[in-house]
């Protein structure tokens, strides 16, 4: 009995985590369960430490060279309820400002979508968006 519970612990503990890369130091991450799958930002591409961005359950993604764009479930158990973000990443650069726009239903996101003149961009990380 005791081996099958040092066998369970160490299994959670060694749970393979997932980590894709957006674009610069932004990546779409999750660790022990695919539920937990955010955006982050990291101080260095290789570094094992990130700062989260937009927490779970991020399940689509797009990105140019000036903006990130994300899918949110924030309820799990909700699939019906979706946010969108957008993220400024040259004002992230140059400012102190966050440059998150977000939580935004459909029709807020594609107002701001159309004018930052992004409307184009595609979501083309997508991710199953039932992670059960």
């Amino acid at each position: 009995m005791t081996l099958i519970g040092i066998l369970t612990l160490n299994s959670c503990w060694n749970n393979p985590g997932e980590s894709e890369l957006i674009i610069g130091n932004y990546f779409v991450e999750w660790n022990d369960l695919v539920a937990n799958r955010a955006l982050v930002e990291k101080t260095e591409k290789d570094s094992p430490y990130s700062s989260g961005i937009i927490s779970n359950y991020v399940f689509a993604v797009g990105n140019n060279s000036d903006f990130i764009i994300a899918k949110q479930h924030p309820y799990l158990n909700d699939l019906t309820i979706t946010k969108y973000f957008i993220i400024d990443l040259k004002k992230r650069e140059k400012t102190n400002e966050d440059g998150i726009y977000g939580p935004m239903d459909k029709q807020q996101f594609d107002k701001k979508s159309k004018g930052l003149n992004i409307s184009e961009l595609d979501f083309d990380q997508v991710y199953n968006e039932n992670p059960n």
